[in-house]
């Protein structure tokens, strides 16, 4: 489909507008099944791992100069709607604080819970009522970068399609499965597959370079201030500790969750003793 032909959008009260400041909040986003992508970069990202996108809202101003009318041409060759606004318009329908000229209404990505459990060779994050939507985004980004099989929103958590935690992850939402379940039906699911849970604790019995890492198996991360919930520690197969040399209490989560991911994918990849 071309760009439109109609004028563009001058009014922060149009529908569309409405829409797009809707899917700010999680309830429409789950609702609808769509999220908002921002920029140039990400919408590059989601036009390469085939994301469909609902519409494309652009300031033909700021669409004019680098790399984007290319975009935007690639972006109607897929058929995609392509909307002209005023700046104005355009950073109404922002969450960033500098908005780059161009916004878009995406579809969620589908990820089945059962699909990511039925791998025997499944490296699994679960993301235990994780608060902070950029450190949820970097988790995702982390496990994407280290090879893990997917990621595993438990109740609690924020919203992985969250504005800022799309932004946070880089583009790597639109292609690694991001799944959601209950607490005690995940922990349910995972034993009924044989998947083995390493849970992240500063106080963990043990060190995570002498951790279990064989597959199938799912590193627990938790709550920034509260740790994770106690019925993981309970059925867990270990709980594995990162060593703090300084003063330092602790590590961030996606650090923390960035070491256990590596090692893990060191681990699989070692020579196998004589």
């Amino acid at each position: 489909m071309k760009a439109s032909s109609k004028p563009e959008i001058t009014s922060t009260k149009h529908p569309l507008v409405v829409r797009f400041r809707t899917l700010a909040d999680r309830a429409a986003r789950e609702a609808s099944g769509q999220f908002v992508i921002e920029g140039p970069r990400l919408l590059e990202q989601a036009l390469a791992d085939r994301v469909p996108l609902d519409v494309v809202l652009y300031d033909p101003r700021t669409s004019a100069a680098g790399g984007l009318p290319a975009l935007l041409a690639q972006a109607a060759a897929h058929g995609m709607r392509l909307v002209p606004a005023a700046a104005r318009v355009v950073a109404a329908c922002s969450q960033v604080e500098t908005p780059q000229g161009i916004v878009a209404i995406a579809r969620r990505p589908s990820a089945p819970l059962g699909s990511l459990l039925a791998d025997r060779a499944a490296l699994l994050v679960i993301a235990d009522r994780i608060q902070d939507p950029g450190n949820l985004g970097t988790i995702i980004r982390i496990a994407d970068a280290a090879g893990a099989s997917g990621v595993i929103a438990v109740a609690g958590t924020v919203d992985a399609f969250n504005p800022k935690a799309v932004r946070a992850t880089m583009g790597s939402v639109f292609h690694l499965p991001v799944a959601s379940a209950g607490t005690d039906e995940l922990i349910d699911a995972l034993e009924a597959h044989g998947i083995r849970t390493l849970v992240a604790d500063q106080h963990g019995a043990v060190d995570f370079l002498d951790a279990d890492y064989r597959r199938p198996c799912a590193i627990v991360v938790g709550n920034e201030g509260q740790g994770v919930d106690p019925r993981w520690t309970a059925g867990a197969a270990a709980t594995v500790r990162i060593p703090m040399y300084g003063r330092a209490e602790s590590l961030n989560v996606a650090v923390a969750a960035a070491l256990l991911l590596y090692e893990a994918r060191r681990r699989s990849h070692a020579p196998t003793p004589d």
